[in-house]
């Protein structure tokens, strides 16, 4: 009976040998891992390069991103990296069955689950800025009380200014928006981003100028309030704020639409050098003036004209499409959305 076991052992370990090459076999979905104080990377290995690079600067990213919240981590964060959007979709249903991630996501966070899935076939600056967004809407996430609703305009806006640099499109689309009154009200942001356009651009422009105005107008001490009071079981957003700031969040937007009046109001609110608040100042003042001097010479145009003939001409204005060399606010590219 012995032999007859030895045998088969020895003929199973050779069907193995046969079937699967020697050594261990490796299925395709098999990860390898790397582990630092509060993160778990999981990755593919054909994207160990990126991994490596990701590991090195987690517990920095991790650090700052919960300190300007006033978070404290709770337990380990898994990260998954994929080779592409295919397989990083693949290893969320896996982990998530029934989610249904947006197609164009280079990154996901399940904050409840403190699960990061991201893919590797973006540019390097890319993956650095998609991680540090996605652990900061963990980290947003891993305070706030169980059943608190977060509008996505802060949720987003957080996100964007602890994993971005300040970028210039965002503030140019909002600063424009502003100066023709075409701001997105906070509710209607809440509510979703507008599909498609420069209108998608505005939208989180206004999210991460929000957030920043909170910040440089109230203090940090007073933000970092204000995610702790999202801590608060079945807790209330608007009603946080109201006891944070002492104001009902209408009255803040309504202060923050005033300051905008004066439409280079954001400079105090990006945390940009001197020497770029110069810059971009220079760009805006030179885009302003050359575009109040083709007004005037447009008028001068039309002025000449006799009476009908204006008035085909304004007619044909009336197509509504912006004259050539300018900005337009509502059919623009959209940013980069994670």
């Amino acid at each position: 009976m012995r032999r007859l076991l030895h045998l088969l052992g020895l003929v199973c370990g050779l069907l193995a040998t046969l079937l699967g090459g020697v050594g261990p076999a490796r299925a395709e979905s098999d990860v390898d891992v790397l582990e630092t104080p509060h993160y778990r990377l999981e990755y593919a290995p054909s994207v160990a390069g990126q991994a490596n690079r990701l590991v090195g600067s987690l517990e920095s990213w991790h650090t700052r991103i919960y300190a300007e919240l006033g978070a404290e981590a709770k337990g380990t964060t898994i990260i998954t990296l994929m080779p592409d959007e295919r397989d990083m979709f693949a290893a969320v249903s896996k982990r998530h069955p029934g989610s249904r991630p947006p197609e164009w996501a280079s990154g996901l966070a399940f904050p409840a689950r403190r699960t990061i899935f991201l893919r590797g076939d973006v540019p390097a600056e890319e993956l650095i800025k998609t991680t540090q967004h996605e652990i900061s809407h963990v980290a947003l996430g891993s305070v706030t009380g169980e059943g608190t609703h977060v509008p996505i305009w802060f949720n987003e806006g957080v996100a964007i200014r602890q994993s971005e640099p300040v970028a210039f499109e965002r503030i140019w689309l909002m600063t424009e928006a502003a100066m023709v009154d075409q701001l997105l009200p906070l509710s209607e942001l809440d509510r979703g981003y507008p599909e498609g356009g420069g209108r998608v651009g505005v939208g989180y422009a206004q999210s991460v100028h929000f957030v920043g105005y909170l910040i440089s107008r109230h203090g940090e001490a007073r933000f970092q309030s204000l995610v702790r009071a999202l801590g608060a079981p079945e807790a209330r957003f608007e009603s946080a704020v109201e006891q944070v700031y002492g104001r009902p969040l209408a009255g803040i937007e309504s202060e923050w639409r005033d300051s905008l009046s004066f439409w280079w109001g954001w400079i105090p609110v990006v945390a940009l050098g001197a020497s770029m608040w110069v810059l971009l100042g220079l760009l805006l003042v030179w885009a302003w003036r050359r575009r109040r001097r083709e007004q005037s010479t447009r008028m001068r145009d039309l002025a000449g004209l006799e009476a009908v003939d204006m008035a085909e001409d304004i007619e044909i204005a009336h197509d509504l499409r912006p004259p050539g060399g300018s900005h337009d606010p509502y059919h623009g590219r959209p940013p980069s959305i994670h």
